[in-house]
């Protein structure tokens, strides 16, 4: 998805060296600077992943360079982590001739269950999706739906990195923390690597893996660190690590329900909750981010700290939906929970013939969007050229009526557009909402499977949209353009219409750092392509850049709007205003407070700078130290140190 760019230097450069000592620009030795450019090549030395490039004005270090840690070093760390510091082995290797760690015995396991989310959560050489693991045509993985066919030449880290501890106390963060600052390392931080935009993994790294931080508890009466202003009842405490599947069934069985997400593998925690959390309980009590009561989080001085309004108020508003792996590394997360409800569901699945059906159904959609979300109705829908597939849910104490009454005029309507064949119409009621995660979770299996490539562009979409006609057929104009384009850039693409959105929390008071425009939405539009294979450079580039315009109709209905930046374009231009709005320059003071040499740097994240910033090589002639910096805004190279 994004460049890897590879850096090679030799000692040959040393004849060019001489000029540059009184001059910090080296633009004037032309050989040197020819000899550098040309390193810049795809014959891979070192992998850097975007992620890399932070909004860290310091210079990192990498692999090679004399500042990186030896072995003794690294040996030191395990022990004072108690051993849980581990060498990455990529999911994939026991299966590559190539690789140290090939074992068939291995591998046939890997293969059995490698396209499980949940298995492959469970292993730090992975993310959910194949494309943000590699680098360029540099990788370990299988291929999806046939694990034993190799998806690379050979076994490589791609974009993970060659070390990470494994966390199991707050301490290890702290340790971890003092290490990189010791020998100026660059940090990723993973909880089950479901980003959207590879944000959790970076090579030459050194990661914080906090998916085994899975410990939970249930408050009946909570009492707040220091601050007896929100102290409740109902909280559940969750490990950083703890995925939805577990959280439900563990909640569940004390009659709690918690604001989750639809795929089970998903860490309740991290970077979902403190991107803002949306889920089939949205429309009744809000986004994740709503429902937060307290953290436990590590800053980046290594400071354990218990935040919540009273305590670190500002740093706790922030990490409510500024994104996770930004301002602290989270280890527990304190939320409201809720008495147990029904959960109704209407299931429509229908095939389409031709586009003037499709449009047809997504105006008739629209047209009943504003009662379905007044009720606290809330789902969403699968479009695509040819089909549509509608799941919508109303989680209440009745016997079901409300969502009929809500829905059976859109119910009736259906079957009377020429070109729609229904295939699937019922209404099932389950008795809580861990008897309905059984049969969703079994549903996403089947519809968001684990370790394919994936590729996403979105935009909320405001009430006003809603309220005419000349509004709506504008509306489905956008996001018909979406459907066709995204289809014609790789034909398993579909359009996701999410009504999930906070109808019943607006946030007056601004408690959470979520973007505004998520308190006046009714849709989450998002444009989804996936595949198995890598892509050609150039084909890859095609959709990339692709899916971020197919957006511009949808901007242009919505300006000063944004989107859910857990699920939006990694290419996105004006990503300050899209992911954040007006909360950015406070989001930032926040940033600049408590990780002032930012530490915690990540994709578009909150403090970015982007390729403003240099990518450093430092190296030895005759035990001469030299460091070189190539800064993208500018393409020069510059003498950043001389002896």
């Amino acid at each position: 998805m994004r460049t890897c760019l590879c850096i090679i230097l030799t000692v040959g450069i040393f004849t060019q060296l001489e000029p540059l000592f009184d001059n910090i620009s080296i633009s004037r030795s032309p050989y040197l600077l020819e000899f550098l450019n040309a390193a810049v090549t795809d014959e891979l030395a070192s992998c850097v992943h975007p992620a890399f490039f932070g909004g860290s004005p310091l210079l990192r270090c990498q692999p090679r360079q004399t500042c990186w840690p030896t072995q003794q070093q690294w040996q030191q760390l395990n022990q004072t982590l108690g051993g849980h510091l581990h060498k990455t082995t990529p999911l994939g290797a026991p299966c590559y001739g190539n690789s140290s760690e090939y074992n068939e015995e291995i591998c046939a396991s890997v293969q059995n269950t490698y396209n499980s989310s949940l298995d492959r959560v469970s292993h730090y050489g992975q993310t959910f999706w194949q494309n943000w693991e590699a680098c360029g045509t540099s990788g370990c993985s299988l291929l999806s739906s046939d694990p034993a066919e190799e998806l690379f030449p050979t076994c490589s880290l791609g974009t993970l990195a060659a070390y990470y501890v494994d966390v199991r106390a707050a301490s290890h963060i702290s340790a971890t923390l003092r290490f990189s600052k010791e020998h100026n390392l660059r940090i990723s931080i993973k909880n089950t690597g479901h980003d959207f935009a590879g944000r959790s993994v970076g090579p030459h790294t050194l990661a914080i893996w906090t998916h085994n931080l899975s410990s939970m508890s249930f408050h009946r009466n909570f009492t707040a660190s220091r601050c007896p202003m929100v102290n409740a009842h109902n909280v559940g405490e969750l490990g950083a690590g703890v995925v939805a599947g577990d959280a439900y069934r563990y909640f569940g069985e004390y009659g709690m329900d918690i604001t989750g997400g639809y795929e089970e593998s998903v860490g309740l925690a991290g970077g979902f909750a403190q991107g803002g959390g949306v889920g089939d309980f949205t429309a009744q009590y809000g986004l994740m981010a709503d429902n937060a009561i307290e953290f436990e989080v590590v800053t980046a001085d290594g400071q354990v700290r218990v935040i919540n309004e009273c305590n670190d108020p500002e740093l706790f508003w922030a990490m409510r939906g500024g994104g996770g792996g930004t301002f602290a590394v989270l280890t527990k997360y304190r939320v409201q929970l809720y008495p147990s409800l029904p959960i109704h569901t209407y299931r429509l699945v229908v095939n389409i013939s031709n586009s003037d059906a499709l449009r047809a159904l997504l105006t008739l959609h629209a047209e009943n969007q504003l009662a379905w979300s007044d009720a606290l109705i809330t789902g969403g829908t699968d479009y695509y050229v040819n089909k549509a597939s509608f799941g919508v849910i109303h989680p209440n104490f009745d016997n079901g009526t409300k969502l009929k009454e809500a829905t059976m005029a859109f119910n009736h309507a259906v079957g009377n557009i020429e070109g729609i064949t229904v295939i699937e119409n019922d209404y099932t009621t389950f008795d809580n909402y861990t008897a309905y995660t059984s049969f969703s979770i079994a549903d996403a299996r089947v519809t968001e499977p684990a370790g394919i490539s994936s590729l996403i562009s979105s935009r909320l979409m405001p009430r006003h949209l809603f309220a005419s006609s000349s509004s709506i057929s504008s509306l489905v104009d956008a996001v018909l353009h979406g459907i066709q384009t995204a289809h014609n850039l790789i034909n398993t693409s579909g359009t996701q219409v999410v009504f999930e959105t906070p109808l019943s929390n607006p946030d007056v008071d601004r408690k959470t750092s979520v973007h505004p425009a998520w308190r006046s939405a009714l849709w989450h539009v998002i444009n989804v392509a996936e595949w198995e294979k890598p892509l050609a450079p150039a084909t890859l580039k095609k959709v990339s850049s692709g899916f971020l315009d197919l957006l511009e109709p949808a901007k242009a209905l919505t300006p000063g709007g944004g989107a859910y930046l857990n699920e939006a374009s990694y290419e996105e231009p004006e990503w300050q205003q899209t992911f954040f709005g007006d909360n950015y320059p406070r989001l930032l003071e926040v940033k600049q407070r408590y990780d002032s040499d930012h530490v915690f740097d990540c994709w578009k994240c909150v403090g970015w700078r982007g390729r403003q910033d240099s990518i450093v090589v430092e190296f030895s002639i005759f035990n001469i130290k030299f460091t070189l910096a190539y800064t993208y805004s500018t393409s020069e190279w510059q003498l950043a140190s001389k002896p």
